[in-house]
């Protein structure tokens, strides 16, 4: 079962902003995948640039799919979020 880590900087003066068009695309993520989970974090100290790290962490029941994740990817260039997003996937760990 994949699990779906998208990482991105935000600026500390676009904090909010980021947050409002996170909280849309969560919302639009639910209605077109109700099952979809997508957790939002962030690292506890911005750097020394005034940068926060960001993580988006996505999980669904039954796995995420490659077309899944090209559809989250595109919905959130659609929607604007921070364009230098990257990803990585994860599996549990081999029994």
């Amino acid at each position: 079962m994949l699990t779906l880590f998208v990482y991105y900087k935000v600026p500390l003066d676009e904090h909010a902003h980021c947050l409002s068009l996170v909280t849309q695309f969560k919302q639009a993520l639910q209605l077109k995948w109700p099952e979809l989970v997508m957790e939002i974090s962030q690292r506890p100290n911005p750097s020394a640039e005034g940068l926060e790290t960001w993580m988006e962490i996505y999980k669904h029941p039954t796995g995420l799919t490659e077309e899944t994740m090209a559809s989250i990817a595109q919905l959130a260039a659609d929607m604007g979020l921070p364009p230098k997003r990257a990803s990585e996937v994860f599996i549990p760990v081999r029994r």
